[in-house]
């Protein structure tokens, strides 16, 4: 058993003996008992930063288990010492890259001015770093260098994003090279019979859907001051930065997006209160695409998940919903992308399972476009990023949308 799988297993009886324990009512629920739910909840959330250190631990070790030594490592090794600040220099330079940088680029058929899309990926991750629309983002105003600049300066503080929740989602992020995106998905499963001794069994007819994918474009822009560059030491660097983090940022909005239209949602019928609550997770287990609390994830907006923290059982109980569902499903996030409630109503989207429900294909580079030129009468460079990409559901019943009702 990998220390994963032990750490899961315990998480498991811990869950299922705290479920016992809510149970309990009036006299049944002695100070003993309530010692060892605290002494439990308190385990439950110290093993969660072990549980993410196996599941990295155990990614990498399979990673470096299955990988070969031929081309991949050779592949693997050139991207360590490729350089995106190289690819951007050059980029605004008008000029080719160079050295491992251009190797690589050239092993990927990518122009010179084209970020490989694993030169931005977390090295603990699978997902491009933060994550990556059809619609385009323009920042039309100038960006300004800071009054106080020079010998002085301090290392730039970076904009600020909201956290993924694709990933989290378990939404599968396929890189796929020129040309259109196809998922078969089989859908039709065999039907085994026990048909008596010499009879015939029936035959199952099976079936298949195919979602083709086709590329779509996000852009984002910056104008910025020639005389700034000059003055400001690591702009161009900053707003590189800033324009990945932005088209990673919009297409974790996208993904989500495309979950709500993908998926029917189920009305909420009156105001959630604690029974309600646990219906996210609870009502959800289905025994084919969640086999317990543990495979159901949550992701709300901030408007229900601060209701959450102030639904209780009863007035005497120390534990919200969010509390219960936190500690026993496999977690609840909010994300700054779920609409924000409308009538005191807003989206849930809960997650079974973790299967290849959804896809967002992303096209292998991120292609910089510096426009010295448009904006020369002023002084000033534009600085374009663009990324292509596309996303679909393949199993709804790999999520479920539900409309939660404030009050």
């Amino acid at each position: 058993m990998t220390p994963r799988q032990k750490i899961e297993l315990r998480r498991s009886e811990i869950r299922s003996r705290l479920g016992e324990i809510a149970a309990l009512e009036g006299d049944a629920l002695t100070d003993e008992i309530t010692a060892e739910r605290d002494r439990l909840m308190a385990e439950l959330g110290t093993s969660e930063p072990q549980l993410r250190a196996a599941i990295e631990a155990e990614g990498a070790e399979t990673r470096n288990r299955t990988a070969d030594d031929g081309e991949g490592a050779e592949l693997r090794a050139l991207t360590e010492r490729a350089s995106l600040g190289a690819i951007f220099t050059a980029a605004i330079e008008h000029r080719t890259t160079d050295g491992p940088t251009a190797e690589l680029q050239e092993h990927l058929k990518l122009a010179p001015n084209q970020i490989p899309l694993a030169l931005l990926r977390d090295p603990k991750d699978s997902a491009i770093v933060n994550v990556v629309g059809r619609n385009g983002i323009e920042r039309r105003a100038v960006t300004p260098a800071p009054s106080e600049v020079g010998q002085t300066q301090s290392t730039i503080i970076p904009g600020v994003f909201p956290r993924a929740a694709a990933t989290w989602l378990s939404v599968d992020m396929p890189t796929v090279g020129v040309g259109d995106a196809t998922f078969p998905v089989l859908t039709t499963n065999a039907a085994p019979g026990t048909p008596a001794k010499g009879a015939a069994q029936a035959e199952t007819t099976g079936a298949f859907t195919a979602e083709l994918l086709t590329p779509g474009r996000i852009q984002a822009s910056f104008f910025y001051n020639r005389e700034d560059r000059a003055r400001f030491m690591g702009m161009d660097e900053a707003l590189r930065v800033n324009l990945s983090e932005a088209l990673s940022d919009k297409l974790d909005a996208e993904v989500i997006a495309q979950i709500i239209a993908d998926v029917s949602r189920t009305a909420a019928s009156g105001a959630f209160d604690y029974a309600a609550y646990k219906g996210l997770v609870y009502g959800q287990i289905d025994g084919t695409y969640a086999w317990g609390a543990e495979d159901i994830r949550v992701l709300v907006g901030a408007e229900t998940l601060e209701t959450m923290a102030t639904t209780y059982l009863a007035n005497s109980d120390s534990m919200s919903s969010l509390d219960q569902l936190s500690r026993r499903s496999g977690g609840v996030r909010v994300s700054a992308h779920i609409p924000a409630a409308a009538n005191n109503k807003q989206d849930a989207i809960v997650r079974r399972g973790m299967r290849r429900d959804a896809v967002c294909a992303t096209w292998e580079g991120i292609e910089l476009i510096p426009d010295e030129v448009t904006k020369a009468s002023t002084g000033q460079i534009v600085l374009t990023a663009v990324m292509l990409h596309a996303k679909k559901v393949l199993r709804a019943d790999g999520f479920k949308r539900i409309e939660v009702q404030l009050s």
